[in-house]
């Protein structure tokens, strides 16, 4: 049997990459006799919001975007090696697959995927299952409550969507389940980590603006008394060509593990930067972003820490004795979910 997994495994985003890779993995230890693989689905809006300069953008920005070529250019290429030694590639035309996982990630999201149906499984007749797919609050019901009725099984990333769509479908099988990472160990996920040779740091990571993220990092770092090592998106000009020793650009996806795994204490936006922390047992604040979001508040208070979710560090600031021994149950409960959400859909 070949078993595809439809979801956005093309995109330079480290979340991106490793969610797929988690249940790819998790997969292949499900189905040890079959052929498990990221099917090599292109969807073009997907793509073009990766492309590093756009050829439908004004000359003027794409004169400023030549700043960013160097970096991002090797940005592009650790993630094309990630992908050629740990995703195992399959067709990209989805007829050619026997069962097909939907997800994770927001590939029901239209406004990101230009309304595609692949992803609801039109054009595929064959096992229909969803993990963690999200939407991020876009679902349209008239365009795919016919398609869902097909799936045999689905689960959503967030309460809320799996609400909906039980209500959508008059389902009462849909679960939320935990993101793919969370299915495979710490000792799964540091075989692959690449340590920095640097210790002693703080890691701060922002994918989406905090107005004061810089600020709140540099005030931890003083009253710590600690380096900071600021893994860069490539948004910003002056930290893309700053020479200080802090600022990082282009790491490997090996890396960003790496950091994460060995940090003193980990400030962020990012949600999978959120989700390795909690892994690796790492301590972390998550500052709040001016829209709330909603799989990290779900993730938090799941396991009874939403008190990491914050405004601004607190002025007492605690370490890895946050990871107490009920925090631990709950989140062994947590990632429990997804593995039992596969088991029952897939009657092992």
């Amino acid at each position: 049997m070949k078993i595809g997994i439809l979801t956005f495994h093309n995109a330079d985003n480290y979340g991106a990459v490793l969610q797929c890779y988690a249940l790819q993995e998790s997969l292949k230890k499900l189905f040890p006799n079959d052929e498990v693989c990221a099917a090599d689905y292109r969807n073009n809006e997907i793509e073009k919001s990766y492309r590093i300069l756009s050829i439908r953008k004004k000359l003027r920005a794409n004169i400023t975007q030549f700043l960013y070529i160097p970096a991002a250019l090797g940005k592009r290429n650790q993630f094309k090696k990630f992908r050629e030694r740990f995703l195992s590639l399959g067709s990209s035309d989805i007829t050619k697959y026997d069962m097909i996982f939907y997800g994770s990630d927001q590939i029901w999201n239209p406004v990101l995927t230009a309304g595609d149906l692949s992803y609801f499984g039109n054009g595929f007749d064959g096992v229909k299952i969803a993990y963690g797919a999200s939407d991020g609050g876009e679902i349209k019901e008239q365009e795919i409550k016919e398609l869902l009725l097909k799936f045999k099984g689905i689960s959503c990333r967030e309460k809320t969507l799996a609400e909906k769509i039980s209500c959508m479908t008059a389902r009462k099988d849909i679960k939320a389940v935990c993101d793919p990472v969370f299915l495979l160990s710490k000792n799964a996920w540091l075989a692959i980590a690449k340590a920095p040779k640097q210790n002693g740091y703080i890691l701060a990571y922002k994918i989406a603006d905090n107005l004061n993220f810089d600020s709140e990092v540099e005030k931890t770092a003083i009253r710590l008394e600690k380096k900071v090592i600021q893994i860069v998106y490539l948004k910003s000009l002056r930290k893309l060509f700053c020479r200080k020793q802090h600022f990082v650009k282009g790491i490997s996806v090996e890396e960003f593990l790496g950091y994460v795994a060995n940090a003193d204490l980990v400030i962020t936006t990012s949600f999978h930067a959120t989700a390795f922390s909690l892994i690796f047992e790492r301590p972390f604040y998550v500052l709040k972003l001016e829209i709330r979001s909603e799989r990290i508040t779900d993730l938090l208070n799941s396991i009874q820490l939403e008190e990491r979710y914050v405004e601004k560090i607190p002025e007492k600031i605690t370490g890895c004795e946050i990871y107490s021994t009920e925090v631990k149950e709950n989140f062994k409960t947590h990632c429990s979910g997804g593995k039992r959400f596969l088991s029952e859909v897939l009657n092992v």
